[in-house]
């Protein structure tokens, strides 16, 4: 009897070590595929396929005041339009999108929407962004493409 208890009590031993050595493996993996998110990048503003303004420079950070999944996007230069404004950031993915933000920088508050942000290939940047301080309010989509130039 005391050797079959033993014996189950080394086998559930395993087991747990097993698994614990799964969930690091899983977490080193994790960290290793994800996407650099963060960095400065010289874009581009469009608009369809017409060039609007650039290039010029925008800044993506990290925010930690609002946890891991959130990054601050910011036109640097205040060339194409004076914004600041946060993110929800997937790092696995590399994607980033908000449905309505405030400009962070703006003394009217005004409303900014960032969608299909996406990094590529870790040194190619595009999203699209939507101000409501524009002639019609979020009447144009930009699409803002570019490279990482730092970071």
């Amino acid at each position: 009897m005391k050797k079959n208890i033993y014996l189950l009590g080394l086998i559930i031993l395993g087991v747990f070590a097993s698994c614990e050595r799964e969930t690091e493996s899983k977490e080193l993996t994790d960290t290793a595929n994800s996407v650099k998110i963060t960095g400065q990048w010289e874009v581009t503003a469009y608009n369809d396929s017409t060039t609007i303004f650039g290039p010029f420079k925008v800044i993506t950070l990290k925010d930690t005041s609002a946890g891991n999944d959130s990054i601050t996007i910011q036109d640097s230069e205040v060339k194409f339009w004076k914004f600041q404004v946060k993110a929800a950031a997937d790092e696995k993915n590399g994607t980033f999108e908000t449905k309505l933000s405030t400009c962070e920088i703006s003394e009217e508050g005004i409303g900014i929407k960032i969608s299909n942000g996406k990094i590529l290939n870790s040194d190619s940047i595009y999203f699209e962004i939507q101000f409501e301080d524009d002639e019609t309010p979020y009447g144009k989509i930009y699409q803002l493409k570019g490279h990482r130039i730092n970071g």
